[in-house]
């Protein structure tokens, strides 16, 4: 586990990326992950940091007035695999529902803003580590060009196609590897392809493929790369 902090009372959920391309995951193989769900339904995703706290991205934690939603508005689901076997009460796994003492955003994060976009959530109750509910490791010492075109693992129940038309939200758990870009050249990139505003904060992580094929999940949160942490946690230095 170097260069990985240890924040749980347990080893953190370490895995080498090898799928690209996109397929489901199996069950319990990403134990970190968590469906974040307001009304009844699936909305967002969310890593287990350790027994007490999750991290999410700062937008999924805004409502559509761009307020920071009260922690008791939302809600968690851990050990989750299938969203409608879940919701029809007919999964096997038997998920753990949870709810949050409070919800803390990036002190610079505004919700009509990409950059410091995370944030974290405290759990009510404390959780309890099994086989299929672990936490995510955290990326402390390695510089962000150091995974420069290395794998990272997104996961989530997003969108399976960038055209909603033509896609669908996940059901089953999703895993894709993408590649992890240097920011200079991902700006340079969104500028080529008709975004000459772009600009990418040292707070921001560039992955994908110029191929195109694999990515993360487009209009929500539902995805997570496994390799962002480190990202976030220079923008805990009140970075801008």
């Amino acid at each position: 586990m170097k260069n990985f902090e240890k924040v749980s009372s347990i080893p953190c959920n370490h895995r080498s990326p090898k799928i690209v391309g996109g397929s489901e995951a199996r069950r319990s193989e990403l134990p970190f992950m968590v469906s974040l769900m307001r009304r009844g339904g699936h909305y967002c995703g969310a890593s287990i940091l350790n027994e007490q706290w999750l991290v999410t991205a700062g937008h999924c934690v805004c409502s559509g007035l761009n307020k920071i939603f009260q922690a008791s508005q939302i809600q968690g689901v851990i050990g989750l695999h299938s969203i409608s076997q879940y919701l029809n009460g007919n999964s096997s796994e038997k998920p753990i529902r949870i709810n949050f003492k409070r919800i803390i955003p990036h002190p610079k994060y505004e919700c009509t803003n990409v950059k410091n976009d995370i944030a974290l959530l405290e759990l009510e109750e404390p959780l309890s580590f099994t086989e299929g509910v672990k936490p995510i490791c955290v990326s402390v010492e390695k510089p962000l060009i150091e995974y420069e075109n290395q794998l990272a693992i997104v996961s989530g129940w997003g969108w399976t196609n960038e055209n909603q038309e033509e896609g669908h939200k996940a059901d089953i758990l999703k895993k894709v590897a993408v590649k992890i870009w240097n920011n200079n050249s991902c700006e340079k990139s969104y500028k080529i392809n008709g975004k000459p505003n772009s600009l990418i904060s040292d707070t921001q992580l560039c992955a994908g493929f110029k191929s195109g094929g694999a990515d993360s999940c487009w209009v929500n949160s539902s995805c997570h790369k496994i390799l962002f942490i480190h990202t976030y946690r220079s923008g805990s230095r009140n970075d801008s």
